[in-house]
């Protein structure tokens, strides 16, 4: 999966967080009472929860290659 997941997520929450700014700004009772501000907060939430879980599995996926390359690239001395 590697770092791309983070990628798609982080754009996902960023184009999220610039539409909520949008809607924000054009609308004057936007979100629209208690219900709105919860079910914004609720998606904001888990929109950054994937992201960094996205974030931390992407990072042990590119540790664990990372290491198997390091192992290929060490030369073996002869005895």
């Amino acid at each position: 999966m590697g770092m791309e997941a983070f990628y798609v997520m982080g754009s996902v929450l960023a184009v999220w967080a610039l539409l909520v700014s949008l809607l924000g700004v054009v609308r004057k009772g936007f979100p629209g009472g208690r219900g709105g501000e919860i079910a914004i907060g609720a998606i904001t939430a888990c929109l950054v929860a994937i992201a960094i879980g996205t974030a931390i599995v992407g990072s042990i996926d590119n540790q664990d290659e990372g290491e198997d390359q390091d192992h290929a690239a060490v030369p073996v001395l002869p005895s």
